[in-house]
This record gives C-alpha cells, sequence and structure tokens, in this order.
C-alpha cells in the first residue's frame, strides 16, 4: 500500500505542475491565473472533505489503523482526476481557443 500512495502523490504532484504550467496561452494571464487559485482551493477543500470522512467513518473501527492510508491515497487520486478534468475544462471551454477561419465544417 505504501508503494501505491507514493506513486499516487507523485503522480498528484506532477499532474499539480503540469497544470500551473501549462496555461492557455490565448487567455489573459490575470484570469487564468484566478481561475487556477480557485481550482486549487476547491480541490484542497474537496480532499479536505474527503479525509475527514475516512477519519470520521473509520476512527472507532477495528480497522482504525488504517484510515490514513486510505484518506492519503483517495486524496491523491481526488486531486489528479480533479485537476485533470479542471485542465480539460480550462483550456477547451472555459478560455476556448480562437476560432481560425476555414477550420470550422462548413468554412
Amino acid at each position: 500500500m505504501g508503494a501505491l500512495i507514493v506513486l499516487l502523490i507523485i503522480v498528484g504532484a506532477l499532474t499539480l505542475i503540469m497544470y500551473l504550467k501549462f496555461p492557455p496561452p490565448y487567455a489573459k494571464k490575470k484570469l487564468v491565473n484566478v481561475f487556477d487559485m480557485m481550482v486549487i482551493a476547491v480541490c484542497a477543500v474537496i480532499c479536505l472533505a474527503w479525509v475527514l470522512s475516512v477519519y470520521t467513518t473509520m476512527s472507532d473501527t477495528p480497522d482504525s489503523i488504517w484510515w490514513q492510508p486510505v484518506a492519503a491515497a483517495g486524496a491523491a487520486g481526488i486531486e489528479i482526476v480533479f485537476l485533470g478534468v479542471c485542465f480539460l475544462l480550462r483550456n477547451f471551454w472555459v478560455f476556448k481557443p480562437p476560432r481560425r477561419p476555414g477550420s470550422g465544417w462548413f468554412g
């Protein structure tokens, strides 16, 4: 379980770095920075809610020694998926690339 958690944390860190390193080049930097900080804050709140949920669910059970690894693995997985989806939304929907003439179906 330890190797899986380390792998998820490394992939999560790389996901965060890639999310911040590849903003849409055609959008205003200030708006992208505000959007990025909002996404990171929402991701942190969701991961914190996950950790607290796992703690309250598992703390009084015989499996209470496992709540920390389960919480860490789940939070890292949530971060990877959430930042991946937000990356796609940010670059292709919220800050759409400009349309090029002649690139559509009908000209």
